[in-house]
């Protein structure tokens, strides 16, 4: 089966399937599977968009997903752009992260089980699903570039002090990628993410940053991101030996 994580704006568009709730250790995940294309979505904010991203039960969500019997997740994240030339409404392939959260849970080995992983996140993405999702852009002549992710614990948007440090470090900014990426990753599962750029960060644009302006392009997007979702779930997808065996020279 395939994930497809959605996040702000996404549940609008991708609603389809049979709601359950799914008890991990770790707290309950909501979902919807759609048995007949063997997708599960799941919507990190809540279909009604309530649960702010330092809040999200990153854990719950990446081990139900793994119990339902997922083996690939496509990740969905709307970011702002820290360069001028990255404009709203194309898509940025994330390819590395750099996290500045403070308070989220963000592994499942910390000691309670008397294993200790120290993961490789030298490629956080897994480089097959990557591959995938620029092939699928390319085909569909969309607009995107590669680029780093930056990660903050929000929920407020960023100053322009830390903007200005951000954009010597990375491309985008969000507030969801981290940990989920790491988690997937601790579980060997094929992780992919597809960033939507709904607006420049404070400072790079011209007007005061509000979320109706996010919402608005997200809106813009719909059609394009409803096609790469089909793609991703219509496309032929083999076994990834990278994320599978990631676990074999992790543990101590």
């Amino acid at each position: 089966m395939i994930g497809i994580i959605g996040g702000t704006g996404i549940s609008t568009i991708l609603n389809k399937g049979r709601e359950e709730i799914i008890n991990t250790k770790y707290g309950n995940a909501k979902v919807l599977i759609d048995k007949e294309s063997d997708v599960v979505l799941l919507f990190r904010h809540g279909i009604r968009h309530n649960t702010p991203p330092h809040k999200i039960n990153y854990r719950a969500n990446i081990m139900a997903l793994k119990q339902l019997g997922v083996d690939k997740i496509l990740a969905i994240n709307a970011v702002g752009s820290l360069k001028e030339e990255i404009t709203p409404g194309s898509f940025v392939v994330a390819n590395d992260f750099i996290e500045f959260t403070k308070e989220r849970k963000s592994t499942f080995y910390d000691g309670e089980n008397g294993e200790v992983v120290h993961i490789d996140v030298s490629e956080p993405y897994c480089p097959q699903m990557t591959e995938l999702i620029k092939c699928l852009l390319n085909n569909r002549g969309y607009k995107y570039c590669e680029g780093t992710y930056v990660c903050t614990e929000g929920p407020r948007f960023e100053t322009k002090a830390e903007i200005n440090f951000y954009k010597t470090i990375g491309d985008i900014v969000g507030m969801t990628a981290y940990p989920e990426v790491v988690l997937a990753r601790e579980l060997q599962l094929c992780y992919g993410s597809i960033c939507t750029v709904s607006n420049y960060c404070t400072g790079i644009s011209k007007s005061r940053l509000t979320i109706s302006e996010v919402y608005e392009t997200i809106n813009e997007m719909e059609n394009e991101i409803l096609n790469i979702v089909e793609d991703i779930i219509n496309y032929k997808r083999d076994q990834c030996s990278y994320c599978k065996n990631i676990l074999n020279d992790a543990k101590m």
